[in-house]
């Protein structure tokens, strides 16, 4: 099949979706004509970043189609086919994804992709161009059930008597010497493109990896897997178009996986020019759901984002731990954050769909139950772990200089099946390059 054809100088702009997948990671790039409206439009190239659940969400709305009337994982799955099948039939290759990246081997980062990839007699309804993933097919396991392995070393059996099926062997793929960029036929320094950062096994025992060839299973197994596989998360950029009013600075997005402190920290040493870091505006998927492990303050520092995103739900794992947590995100990184802004000068983004919004924390100190909380924001934070319009602690002020900061409420145990989450929607380059718009679905 041929890659997109792209309008010579029209410029392409990027709608990135944030999907809700509750205690998960799903995340979709879809590249579209300049002068088209996103929702209607037509696409030229679309990138589908991990989908998976380790506990579903049900969506702010309620969606439609088979298994909107289910649970949580019911509808949810249903909000997530439709929107997914609403961007893809509008490629000019309908259907097709240039990519599918699989960060790593964690399961609530792959774990879903059988239930939006496959039709009922278990073959693709998309085309996927190529595949990247890390680490080995073994790893990737979904409580006994075989489709990724099958995808990484036996795509040909997912094919569709229709035509979809996988075009490019899946590729294994680890650290890259330097930024490497995916899209064919995009022009260098001009198009937007995405690009891959990194990937591999950062962490202790990396010399064991043996060029990603080989490394220790049996440690892999027991107590070091799940750091290992965080680790070893691909890392990617997207990089928009050089906005000419604007010394040709371009917006950028970065999706962090499950990366942790140990990678951003090697991204840092990587980057003696500057290219990760903000030039118009930054937006970062953090690291590990917003977990104390990602995000660290020489990360926020060098970076300088203008607002996080965090994929993240309510699920407490072993050891009793939640990832976005009050120690880590409203007593650490927001507040150091906010400092990064001050001295850089980096205003408050705007939000088209509301003056405030608000996200979602567990407070993981003292005895289990724990509460969940809520605190309404007018930040650049923008979580799909949220209930956008829940009664509030307060006002917030109408003045655009003020971050809206005021305490959050706690919500009972028992009142957690009230909890929705949203899709966020990140567009950027849309009217001009340095353009943007986000909102919540």
């Amino acid at each position: 099949m041929a890659d997109s054809v792209l309008v010579d100088g029209g410029g392409v702009p990027v709608e990135v979706v944030f999907f809700n997948v509750g205690q998960g990671d799903c995340t979709l790039l879809w590249f579209y004509d300049r002068g088209t409206d996103p929702a209607t439009g037509t696409g030229t190239h679309a990138v589908l970043i991990d989908c998976g659940s380790a506990a579903a969400t049900a969506p702010s709305r309620n969606p439609t189609g088979p298994g909107a009337d289910g649970d949580a994982k019911a509808r949810m799955l249903a909000h997530l086919r439709t929107k997914l099948d609403g961007y893809l039939t509008r490629l000019r290759t309908p259907r097709a994804l240039d990519y599918l990246v699989i960060t790593h081997p964690d399961k609530d980062h792959f774990n879903l992709l059988q239930d939006v990839l496959l039709n009922n007699d278990g073959e693709l309804r998309y085309t996927l161009r190529k595949v990247l993933y890390t680490l080995e097919p073994g790893d990737y396991r979904e409580a006994g059930q075989t489709f990724i392995r099958d995808l990484l070393t036996d795509p040909d059996r997912l094919a569709n008597a229709d035509g979809f099926g996988v075009e490019t062997w899946p590729q294994q793929t680890f650290v890259p010497t330097t930024p490497q960029p995916l899209l064919e036929g995009r022009r260098e320094g001009i198009d937007s493109n995405l690009y891959l950062l990194g990937g591999g096994w950062f962490g202790p025992g990396m010399d064991r990896m043996s060029g990603g060839s080989s490394w220790d299973a049996d440690d892999y197994e027991a107590t070091s897997k799940e750091r290992i596989a965080n680790q070893s998360s691909l890392v990617l950029l997207l990089l928009g178009e050089p906005d000419p009013g604007d010394a040709g600075k371009r917006q950028k997005v970065l999706f962090m996986a499950d990366a942790e402190e140990v990678n951003e920290h090697v991204l840092i040493g990587l980057d003696r020019t500057g290219e990760f870091r903000r030039e118009s505006n930054l937006w970062l998927k953090m690291g590990h759901h917003g977990s104390g492990s990602s995000t660290c303050d020489a990360w926020l520092e060098h970076l300088r984002p203008d607002g996080l995103f965090i994929s993240t739900g309510m699920l407490a794992f072993r050891g009793g731990a939640g990832t976005c947590n009050a120690t880590n995100i409203q007593l650490r990184v927001l507040p150091y954050w906010r400092g990064v802004r001050a001295r850089h000068g980096i205003p408050l983004p705007r939000v088209s769909s509301g003056g405030w919004w608000g996200y979602g924390f567990q407070n993981n100190t003292g005895r289990k139950p724990w509460k969940i909380w809520y605190q309404p924001t007018k930040e650049g934070v923008f979580s799909t772990f949220a209930v956008p319009g829940f009664p509030a602690g307060g006002p917030i002020t109408g003045d655009p200089a003020d971050p809206g900061v005021v305490p959050p409420e706690p919500v009972e145990t028992a009142n957690l099946t009230a909890w929705r989450g949203v899709d966020w929607h990140l567009t950027i380059d849309h009217a001009a390059p340095g353009a943007y718009d986000i909102r919540f679905a």
